[in-house]
């Protein structure tokens, strides 16, 4: 994960992710998608929000921690695609 401080810089392996919810906005599907791994200090209760466009393409993973978009951290390439391709594999599996 990026420190947005520019104070620090990991690599986190994600493990039991799990879709937890997911809405409408719009045209676009949110999806709220728990993980456990070795994420920063500091970072409270972390989640991902994964937006799907109409073509179920994914738009965007976003860092969240206790509900909100993280102030502090953000997701590196390589994070953002462990969770891209887990979700893709498990797109049969989500809530409706």
């Amino acid at each position: 994960m990026i420190d947005l401080t520019f104070e620090k810089y990991t690599e986190c392996t994600f493990s039991n992710l799990r879709i937890i919810d997911s809405y409408n906005v719009q045209q676009w599907k949110h999806y709220i998608v728990t993980f456990e791994g070795n994420t920063p200090e500091g970072l409270q209760e972390p989640e991902a929000l994964v937006i799907v466009g109409q073509s179920n393409d994914i738009l965007q993973i976003i860092l969240r921690e206790e509900g909100c978009d993280s102030p502090l951290f953000q997701f590196t390439e390589n994070e953002k695609n462990q969770i891209s391709n887990w979700f893709q594999a498990h797109r049969n599996h989500q809530p409706k």
